[in-house]
């Protein structure tokens, strides 16, 4: 008898693969992961390396073949840094800046505290002719005209407001050294060894301006701490002291360095309270919180310091000295509210000495008033009319008397005696001052 065969078992039903069961959800993994990957590496290229400054460096380069930047290194999260910038067509002096750096804080320390840091901003290197920027450019600009200028006042009530949401606005460094700005089609020249600014800081409780040293060859300013000076009868604490030279070089009709000593306390959109000494201390601008100005003057030779033909044009008429000033003006005068007041004081002109009379006037009434001083002569009073419509752009005074032709009150103003007493050189000094002092009338 044959044995039982074997039974066979049932086959074991095969299960899907794991493609088969969650195939939608791997790809669809695989594309999120894909994706999560290519913007990692966007942000990374964006955020972590110099990638944006190069392809903007390149994109210059093309638009301007002359421009080269090179060595360009940083990223968008804490800065950028350039090794050179060069540019311009002379072949021996192409303007260059180099090791140009700024950096900053990033996104990371911005997102645990909302502010804005610079913390160091340089330059080792900055040689510079205007010629390289085209033919329009130029050393001198022109100033905005008295219907289209801003007023001061309100534009720092528009725009003085700290941003809401920003808790501080830093500069921690800046340190920029040689710079040489010419021009090779004028002979323009400024040249600045160093600039180094540390300590600002903004926040909506107030500025520090922090500490400042500038040396060039037009002017230096050197900051130090605040000191507490009386003004306009009560101590008043600044924040800084500035002290600096004008010199020579900044104008033309500057004869010699002007030093001065500056307090300031700065606040968003505003400078005051300020404190001014100047010019050996001879002349003192003061400004309160409030913004109530004194000005004083005492024994200023002006012609020592200024030339007034480079200054105003050669028909400019002589500048008084041994000035002495007082004058004062109201706060709110700039847009309307305030009244400036000239309270006297005298100077010379040749051998004379003119007594300053009083003058009050708005703004609105600038453009009319006339400032007027008076020489007492055995011959009559002469009245030297100084118009205050330009003022600042224009000085053009005149003399008024009575019975005395020109020739008669320039004689006596400038050299104290009759015109027929002259010897000839004291003549023609007075012959040449007649156009000035007594143009001719336009018909």
């Amino acid at each position: 008898m044959d044995p039982t065969p074997p039974s066979i078992p049932p086959p074991i039903p095969s299960k899907p693969s794991l493609m088969s069961r969650y195939g939608c959800l791997i790809i669809l993994a695989g594309v999120i992961l894909l994706v999560v990957i290519t913007l990692a590496g966007l942000y990374y290229t964006l955020f972590g390396t110099p990638t944006p400054f190069r392809m903007i460096a390149d994109a210059i380069h093309k638009a301007n073949p002359s421009v080269e930047i090179t060595g360009v290194t940083g990223n968008l999260s804490s800065g950028v840094a350039v090794e050179s910038i060069t540019w311009g067509d002379h072949p021996k002096s192409r303007s260059e800046i180099l090791d140009l750096r700024i950096k900053y804080n990033g996104g990371r320390d911005m997102s645990m505290k909302p502010r804005v840091v610079i913390s160091d901003v340089g330059v080792r290197k900055a040689h510079i002719d205007l010629a390289d920027f085209g033919p329009s450019s130029g050393t001198t600009t022109t100033s905005a005209s008295a219907g289209t200028a801003s007023n001061p006042q309100t534009s720092a009530s528009a725009n003085g407001g700290f941003p809401p949401g920003l808790s501080s606005f830093e500069i921690e460094h800046v340190d920029i050294e040689d710079v040489l700005i010419t021009n090779r089609n004028t002979d323009f020249r400024l040249a600045i060894p160093k600039i180094e600014w540390t300590g600002f800081k903004a926040t909506a409780a107030g500025v520090d301006p922090g500490v400042l040293t500038v040396d060039s060859d037009r002017l230096t300013i050197h900051t130090s701490a605040g000191r507490t000076l009386p003004l306009n009868g009560q101590d008043t604490t600044f924040q800084k002291m500035l002290t600096g030279t004008v010199l020579p070089l900044m104008h033309p009709a500057l004869k010699q360095p002007v030093t001065f000593t500056a307090d300031i306390a700065v606040s968003h959109g505003r400078l005051r309270p300020f404190h001014l000494l100047t010019a050996g201390d001879k002349v003192e601008a003061a400004v309160t919180d409030e913004g109530d100005t004194a000005v004083q003057v005492r024994g200023l030779d002006l012609p020592a310091f200024l030339d007034a033909r480079k200054l105003f044009g050669e028909q400019a008429g002589d500048l008084p000295g041994d000035l002495k000033l007082n004058l004062a003006a109201g706060q709110g005068f700039g847009d309307g509210r305030g009244r400036v007041k000239v309270i006297g004081g005298n100077f010379r002109l040749g051998v004379s000495t003119f007594e300053i009379q009083p003058l009050e006037f708005a703004e609105a009434e600038q453009s009319g008033a006339i400032l007027q001083a008076i020489l007492k002569t055995d011959a009559g009073n002469i009245v030297w009319a100084l118009p205050l419509a330009n003022f600042g752009h224009e000085y053009h005074p005149h003399f008024i008397s009575t019975g005395l032709s020109p020739e008669e009150t320039l004689a006596r103003v400038f050299a104290g005696k009759p015109y027929g007493e002259l010897n000839a050189d004291e003549k023609q000094a007075v012959d040449e001052r007649r156009p000035i002092y007594f143009p001719p009338v336009e018909k």
